[in-house]
């Protein structure tokens, strides 16, 4: 588990162990960042309510809850935070069930990291102007 940085924290929920590894090093690359790294749902909503979360990236088969109730959960506590989703789910009803909930991207594993990268920020720059209303 990395440290979260001033500058923000990328929570990351996956029960895969190769996104566990690839995850934090791509987010301590890409941006300016801490981020969390975790392995069920439980954890994840822990952290969620415990810290100040910039974004969440949650792997559509994170262990715990269904990933429709996670969801849910992150929305109603802290409905201004991003959730990125992971998917080897290639099914039109899955996405478009996971789409339904608010989310701000689904993305089909393996990752294009050029594509990620670019949602991530995109992700980020969403939160920092929800931030910056937010203290108006």
């Amino acid at each position: 588990m990395s440290k979260g940085s001033s500058n923000g924290i990328i929570l990351i929920g996956t029960s895969d162990g190769e996104m566990q590894e690839l995850l934090p090093g791509f987010i301590a690359r890409n941006f300016d960042m801490g981020s969390l790294c975790v392995s069920e749902t439980s954890d994840l909503l822990l952290e969620i309510l415990d810290k100040q979360i910039d974004l969440t990236i949650i792997d559509l088969n994170l262990s715990g809850l269904p990933i429709e109730k996670t969801i849910q959960i992150i929305k109603k506590c802290r409905p201004g935070v991003p959730v990125i989703v992971l998917s080897d789910d290639y099914s039109v009803a899955t996405g478009s069930r996971i789409m339904e909930q608010g989310v701000f991207y689904y993305v089909y594993k393996p990752l294009d990291m050029v594509l990620f990268r670019e949602t991530v920020e995109s992700a980020l720059k969403k939160r920092a102007k929800e931030k910056a209303d937010e203290r108006r």
